[in-house]
């Protein structure tokens, strides 16, 4: 199983990596939202984690974009300060699986991977970005 996070973030990129290994996934990291996109096309990626704090991001497009491109699910997940309510607000109105706020985030991406990477079909300790 592979998990894309959308961030530019280097400790929570060290989180998602740390989260990985622990449930024998793979990470990707993406610095934008053409990366993501990118990235998600690849069928062995059951999840995209984003970091509302990404910037330029438009949300609903990605989202739509994703949503319009896969032909299996794709989990998304994404969070951002609680201070942001606006951007928590236009995550939920385009359509993410999950919404949360910053301290939340990593055990949310941590519960979603660990799901995810025991679902038939996912493969474990796949290859490392």
């Amino acid at each position: 199983m592979r998990l894309i996070l959308l961030s530019t973030d280097l400790m929570l990129m060290s989180a998602a990596q740390g989260v990985a290994d622990r449930h024998g996934a793979s990470v990707h990291t993406a610095a934008n939202a053409d990366a993501a996109l990118a990235a998600c096309a690849e069928a062995d990626v059951k999840l995209l984690a984003i970091d509302l704090r990404t910037r330029p991001l438009d949300i609903s497009a990605l989202v739509a974009a994703l949503r319009d491109q896969r032909p299996t699910p794709l989990h998304i997940l994404a969070g951002g300060p609680h201070v942001q309510e606006a951007s928590l607000a236009a995550a939920r109105d385009a359509g993410c699986d999950e919404v949360v706020t910053r301290g939340q985030f990593e055990s949310r991406l941590d519960a979603a991977v660990a799901r995810l990477s025991s679902a038939p079909g996912s493969a474990r300790g796949s290859q490392h970005a």
